[in-house]
């Protein structure tokens, strides 16, 4: 038995255990690969770049559990590029689990880079009420979101909140999300368009399709695209992290299926060339009389 007829009967359980291996390696070692950076994502890091030091910067987390692979790693960075710029970052959630989740992901970047709970960041929490919380928002922001913050507190205990009375005193809106239908377009109709208040979003790969008119027509300035739009804004500010780590795991991963699929057609050509061979035969030769 060759090598190909082997390779062509072995167990796939061994193919899948070796998939396993060769992902887990760059997650447990990053190899660092190179990421070419599109026009969307760097215009999203541009976007916040260009915001004056001490601005304030409103994000909107509008994403549960299922999607914080994609998304965490984009609000992490957004933090610690805003901590560089001296900027300050007021932070709510229009569905039930963005707050608690996007909470859980920030706080420990906060806490590290020295970021102080209500000096230099926020967490409002969850605040319901959709297109008519953030009109209201436009109006009089305290009452838009019930005077407090995710623990209750009265925000006029917290020296970020002072003067803020209008979401408009944001120098930008950031909205990161995962639901449908879209927050961010909402977030477009209501505040930034009627405004002028300029407007970035990150949104998972599977959502990209329906928030790209927005983005090729001017509305937003900026669009990070699931895994890859995190690891393309992680590379831009220089804060390697979870995203630009699973995009190695993912090049290991296409690097095997290109490598069984190249082997699986040279078996086949193989096989097939030895088909068509001649076969040798045995002459029979008759009696002559």
């Amino acid at each position: 038995m060759t090598i190909w007829d082997r390779l062509g009967n072995l167990d796939r359980r061994y193919y899948y255990v070796l998939l396993i291996i060769v992902v887990a390696w760059p997650i447990l070692k990053p190899w660092g690969l190179p990421v070419l950076t599109g026009s969307e994502a760097r215009m999203f890091y541009d976007v916040i770049d260009a915001v004056p030091s001490g601005s304030i910067v409103y994000v909107s987390t509008d994403y549960r559990t299922d999607s914080v692979v994609e998304l965490n790693p984009m609000l992490v960075t957004i933090y610690k590029q805003c901590h560089e710029k001296g900027l300050k970052i007021i932070m709510s959630s229009g569905i039930d689990e963005g707050a608690l989740v996007s909470q859980v992901a920030v706080k420990p970047v906060a806490d590290a880079l020295g970021m102080q709970y209500g000096v230099d960041w926020i967490n409002l929490g969850y605040k319901p009420g959709g297109d008519v919380t953030m009109k209201k928002m436009t109006d009089n922001f305290p009452e838009a979101v019930a005077h407090a913050d995710m623990n209750g507190d009265p925000l006029s205990k917290f020296p970020i909140m002072n003067g803020f009375d209008k979401i408009t005193k944001a120098a930008l809106l950031i909205c990161l999300h995962n639901i449908q239908p879209s927050p961010a377009q909402n977030w477009l109709k209501m505040v930034s368009l009627p405004t002028g208040m300029p407007m970035i979003i990150g949104t998972v790969s599977v959502s990209v399709p329906q928030e790209m008119p927005f983005f090729s027509g001017g509305q937003y300035h900026g669009l990070l695209s699931g895994l890859r739009g995190a690891a393309e804004y992680e590379f831009l500010t220089g804060n390697p992290g979870p995203a630009l780590t699973g995009m190695d795991a993912q090049s290991a991963a296409h690097f095997l299926v290109i490598l069984l699929i190249a082997l699986g057609n040279l078996e086949y050509f193989v096989s097939r060339r030895k088909s068509k061979a001649p076969s040798g035969g045995t002459w029979q030769g008759g009696a002559t009389s």
